[in-house]
């Protein structure tokens, strides 16, 4: 039989396309926060810096997590390198109001004049429609 036997390759092909298809988003890279949730808002995302404080107060900027005087830094070498874009904080809900206190004064010590909250978007309420005898 000189014929190639695809049956296997095809089968393995399967196997790490659901293999791929499962870890794909958890690859995702990010901090999981628990965002406060508002009917109000934007999308601002896609043109802004993130700075992310997480639920025990850690720092992460660019993916890196850092202490508050290097977020400083860091964004001051951002502000003299590149244009006034907006700067968004995604903080979760259980943070201390402080410690979110703490990182805006940072940002606007380094210079950024913009600085926004990133918010989850609130449910609607469905209100009971009224019963007609």
């Amino acid at each position: 039989m000189a014929d190639i036997n695809m049956t296997p390759l095809i089968d393995v092909m399967l196997v790490l396309l659901i293999i791929f298809m499962i870890a794909a988003p958890m690859m995702t890279t990010g901090v999981d926060v628990k965002l406060p949730e508002s009917r109000t808002g934007r999308n601002l995302e896609s043109e802004a810096l993130t700075v992310s404080v997480t639920f025990d107060g850690r720092l992460e900027f660019e993916k890196t997590f850092m202490a508050l005087p290097v977020l400083g830094n860091r964004l001051k070498a951002k502000a003299q390198s590149g244009g006034k874009r907006p700067v968004l904080v995604r903080a979760d809900h259980n943070v201390p109001y402080g410690r979110v206190i703490q990182v805006v004064d940072a940002i606007r010590e380094a210079g950024f004049t913009q600085v926004g909250f990133v918010t989850a978007a609130a449910p609607v309420p469905v209100l009971p429609a009224a019963d007609k005898k």
